[in-house]
């Protein structure tokens, strides 16, 4: 069960960061950007086991 939550999990957070990344005004070193990048990413994680393939 953790194997299908962190797959999804890494793979969001880092393409999430690198398109965000390119993002001006995104300030990705603070606590309001660092929530939000993991929360999107524990949606996902958690997306992952519950949803086989589509």
């Amino acid at each position: 069960m953790f194997k299908k939550f962190y797959g999804p999990f890494i793979i969001t957070y880092i393409f999430l960061t690198i398109a965000i990344g390119f993002y001006p005004t995104f300030n990705f070193y603070s606590l309001k950007g660092q929530f939000l990048l993991i929360a999107i990413s524990t949606f996902n994680g958690i997306m992952g086991i519950y949803i086989k393939k589509l």
